[in-house]
């Protein structure tokens, strides 16, 4: 099958002057703005990114001198907008690319979620254009494919990217997200204030996000109740745990005490779930879910990840119950299958070893 070249133009020509500050060289975690913003693209498999500069283009290629980024100069900034330099760039990039992301350059942090999600979409053949939205507001990048190239390029900039996408109502998708990132961008202080907001907390869902991701996933009502009950006694072991002079980050516990199950019901569900939440951004999460089944080792320090581990195996569906209880039924089922009941038992053998390095120490 044909891999697929991808490219992003990403405008960064701009004056900023809602701003008063130059927004794409502001930092977010030691990086600028824009280099947050182009290294999500990389981390996406983007083959090639442009970037259009113009107000103060020398510094912002500087950051860039030693990457594989191409740069367009829009010596018109001041009296141009970014669909301008949305033009300048797609028409750089239109012989290189099958499919390209147009973007502001201060939009960091999209997830790999959705990008990878906009690429899945974008092969359809009846599709020319896709948009993602978040809390049905629509957001930033968009995804074009090759063929519809032109119908930017050709545009006379009435009502600028969106002027666009009414014209091409019947080849657009509109995909919703449970991606926050997707409509924060940096157009004025409080923006900004916004984003490193957003930053210090975006590895750990809170409980209203981890509902919505429940919701995206189809997660069931039955799961929801099970899910929820591994959260409550996850949380009890944890407060156990802080007692004895232990202590654990209750966010972490809680959204993958929620967010264990989403994938119930696929094969592998815990690494195909795992995968899903190290694509949305939650990587500590992802740690946890990808083991909830079972541990690859037992550590001499008891960590989250035991915690919700043990937690799920003291739940059965939506009922606290020991684990003996808790096992007993898997091990009967398996009683004829020499690899199956290894597996069950060993599972329980983990169970068992955390319970007693909480409870018995």
């Amino acid at each position: 099958m044909k891999k697929h070249k991808i490219g992003a133009v990403i405008a960064v020509a701009g004056m900023s002057s809602r701003m008063k500050t130059f927004k794409p060289l502001m930092i977010i975690d030691n990086k600028t703005i824009i280099e947050v913003t182009v290294e999500n693209y990389k981390r996406a498999g983007v083959d090639e990114i442009f970037l259009v500069t113009g107000y103060r283009g020398n510094e912002i290629e500087e950051v860039f001198k030693d990457g594989e980024i191409h740069f367009i100069r829009n010596t018109n900034y001041d009296s141009t907008h970014m669909f301008d330099s949305i033009v300048m760039g797609l028409r750089q990039i239109r012989d290189k690319v099958d499919y390209a992301f147009l973007s502001p350059g201060d939009s960091p942090f999209v997830q790999q979620f959705t990008l990878k999600g906009m690429i899945e979409e974008i092969k359809d053949a009846r599709i020319k254009l896709v948009q993602p939205s978040y809390e049905s507001e629509n957001g930033h990048p968009l995804l074009l494919k090759k063929d519809a190239f032109n119908k930017i390029l050709e545009h006379d900039g009435t009502m600028g990217l969106q002027g666009v996408i009414n014209k091409m109502r019947s080849e657009c998708k509109n995909i919703s997200f449970i991606d926050p990132g997707i409509i924060l961008d940096a157009d004025v202080n409080l923006d900004y204030i916004e984003l490193l907001a957003f930053n210090d907390q975006k590895d750990c869902p809170d409980v209203d996000i981890c509902r919505k991701i429940q919701d995206y996933f189809q997660m069931t009502d039955a799961v929801k109740l099970h899910s929820d009950k591994v959260a409550q006694k996850a949380l009890s072991i944890c407060e156990y745990l802080s007692d004895e002079g232990i202590f654990l980050d209750k966010k972490i516990i809680l959204a993958a005490s929620l967010l264990h199950d989403i994938a119930k019901g696929r094969a592998h569900h815990d690494k195909v779930g795992a995968q899903w939440l190290e694509d949305m951004g939650y990587k500590k999460i992802a740690h946890i879910v990808s083991e909830h089944m079972g541990l690859e080792e037992i550590p001499s320090m008891i960590t989250e990840k035991e915690v919700v581990f043990l937690s799920d195996k003291l739940v059965k569906e939506d009922k606290f119950v020991p684990l003996d209880e808790r096992f007993s039924v898997k091990e009967n089922m398996y009683k004829n299958d020499e690899i199956a009941l290894k597996a069950v038992k060993r599972k329980k053998e983990q169970a068992e070893i955390l319970y007693k390095m909480i409870f018995n120490n």
